[in-house]
């Protein structure tokens, strides 16, 4: 008697690092993962905050180079994750930083996704639709509590332009003992 599984399916669960310091830390959490590159997922409001720039000279210190991605807005939209999936490719960043709220953290997982499976992040929705794991991602969330966003790490929601609706991607894969 054969038994079929389902494909077996990877997910990297991101870094999450809070509290005071966190910012001045983030070199030595990028550095373990041998990170030579990073990109920093953020918004405007958070770049005027001074505090992705925390990040950035964190990460300078330890040696790694860093491309700044401040193109997220509320509730980020599909052409947003694009436009940092392209941008991560062509300044070849080996990690992922996101630096924010909700808003930079779903952006950041889907430009993670989008830069390791090369596809429109539109066809990932749903749920298992994501075939390869993304690169690293360590999260530094400015908002006051992670925990609500800490359990929500294996899904996130992207605008779709022109339909005014949010679509899920979400990672949950099916235990078989």
């Amino acid at each position: 008697m054969s038994t079929e599984y389902p494909p077996l399916r990877k997910f990297v669960m991101p870094e999450t690092i809070y509290g005071w310091g966190a910012a001045e830390l983030a070199g030595d959490y990028a550095a373990n993962f041998g990170a030579q590159r990073a990109m920093v997922v953020t918004d405007p409001g958070v770049v005027a905050a001074g505090w992705s720039g925390k990040v950035c000279n964190s990460l300078q210190a330890m040696d790694i180079e860093t491309v700044v991605f401040d193109g997220v807005t509320p509730n980020p939209k599909d052409y947003e994750v694009m436009a940092g999936a392209e941008q991560y490719c062509a300044e070849e960043c080996d990690v992922i930083l996101a630096v924010g709220g909700g808003s930079p953290m779903d952006c950041a997982k889907g430009i993670g996704i989008v830069s390791t499976n090369q596809r429109d992040i539109l066809t990932f929705e749903g749920v298992d639709k994501v075939e390869v794991p993304c690169p690293p991602l360590i999260c530094i969330p400015t908002t006051p509590e992670p925990r609500p966003m800490s359990h929500n790490l294996r899904s996130y929601w992207i605008s779709r332009v022109g339909l005014r609706l949010q679509s899920s991607v979400s990672q949950w894969s099916r235990i078989w003992l």
